[in-house]
């Protein structure tokens, strides 16, 4: 479940929500006793950081860090507080677009549009 939701904020980030100006928000949910609330801020590098806590002492945080690549492109890293991390690498070359993630996933959308991988 954590590795969703650490892909989740790689695939988001992956389509632009990084370009976003930077903004703090929080978050709480729950009636009485127990309540469970998410703070969340982009710091001043674009980077995304989420955490959750409840009133039981519970807690979970997962950040982002965006990085070029060597041959350009982007490669967005997620890493949670259970110790999971994602990455997505997207660049474009004369042949296309690509996207490659850190479980091995890749997709290519050619020049003349023909999808490649791409969950097909």
């Amino acid at each position: 479940m954590a590795q969703v939701a650490v892909a989740h904020v790689a695939i988001a980030l992956f389509f632009g929500i990084a370009s976003l100006p930077a903004l703090a928000k929080t978050e709480c949910i729950g009636d009485g006793k127990y309540r469970v609330c998410t703070d969340s801020y982009t710091d001043a590098q674009g980077n995304l950081h989420i955490r959750s806590y409840d009133t039981e002492g519970n807690s979970y945080s997962v950040g982002t860090e965006t990085r070029s690549s060597s041959g350009g492109g982007e490669e967005i890293i997620s890493r949670d507080s259970d110790g999971n991390s994602y990455s997505v690498k997207s660049w474009s070359d004369s042949s296309g677009a690509h996207s490659e993630d850190s479980e091995g996933n890749s997709c290519t959308i050619t020049t003349f549009g023909t999808i490649i991988g791409c969950g097909q």
